[in-house]
């Protein structure tokens, strides 16, 4: 498990190994990752695409997780209106994994197996799911079945569902500082960003970090249909989750059996998410 502490100035970020938040982390002894001069130069530390060319042959390249905080770190510095460097705040690394089929949920929750010290593959979590009732082909529609599913599979993992994310923003941020996976669903885009479709575009997110800057907040997470580290305003994630009340008609059209629990939609998913942490 790689969990990181960041406090972010105007001109650097220091990275800090913890295993919890703390308010008294001394002073670093000199910077670790310069502010680039200009957009896409690191000066010390390069960048994941310049990586990449380093590695041409080879379809991917997984960055290790420091470098992966410079890039999301200078896609912070770009986002349109962030005049201010954010609070001291976390991120945990996690695994990139990429879905097949409607296994979103299960693929969240694999990746967030990563803290503890028994992991476990999307096809294990597959064979439990349908042995248990819970899916037919990958599919999760109730966040009740994935905290059991989380429970049998990971006996070492508290598991807590969370009714309403943004009036438990401060919980939720304490609890990834403590070291814990969000998992929660939402409607996903095309970008795979957070939207409002009224849950036609129900998809699973493993949140493993959070950026607090004056009001606002920005997590980081993985979701199973890119390998990029994502970071979306906590408002518009807790939004998206608010609003997953039926089930997509398009999914109902084709030939794909789906396991929709009691309520659906709606009382399987809207409003609710679970926090995931080792014992």
């Amino acid at each position: 498990m790689s969990l990181f502490i960041l406090r972010c100035t105007s001109q650097y970020l220091f990275i800090y190994p913890v295993g919890a938040m703390s308010s008294n982390i001394p002073a670093p002894p000199a910077p670790v990752l310069p502010k680039p001069s200009t957009p896409g130069c690191y000066n010390e530390v390069t960048s994941t695409a310049q990586l990449k060319s380093k590695h041409k042959s080879s379809s991917y390249y997984e960055p290790s997780a420091e470098q992966e905080l410079v890039d999301t770190r200078n896609r912070l510095w770009d986002l349109e209106g962030w005049k201010e460097s954010p609070l001291l705040t976390v991120y945990q690394y996690l695994p990139s994994i990429l879905q097949e089929g409607p296994q979103c949920g299960l693929v969240a929750l694999a990746m967030a197996s990563a803290i503890t010290q028994s992991s476990v593959s999307v096809q294990a979590l597959l064979n439990e799911a349908q042995s248990r009732g819970f899916s037919y082909q990958g599919e999760m529609f109730s966040v009740d079945d994935m905290a059991s599913l989380a429970l049998a599979v990971l006996p070492e993992v508290s598991v807590k569902i969370i009714a309403g994310l943004q009036d438990n923003r401060d919980a939720v941020v304490h609890s990834l500082a403590q070291g814990a996976i969000l998992l929660v669903p939402y409607d996903a885009d095309r970008n795979h960003e957070p939207c409002c479709r009224k849950g036609h575009k129900a998809h699973w997110a493993a949140v493993c970090g959070a950026l607090v800057c004056s009001n606002r907040c920005l997590l980081a997470a993985r979701q199973g249909k890119s390998r990029r580290l994502m970071l979306w305003d906590y408002g518009l994630l807790a939004e998206s989750n608010n609003n997953l009340v039926e089930f997509s008609p398009e999914r109902g059209e084709d030939s794909s059996k789906y396991l929709l629990p009691s309520g659906g939609v709606r009382a399987g998913l809207c409003g609710r998410a679970l926090i995931i942490q080792q014992c």
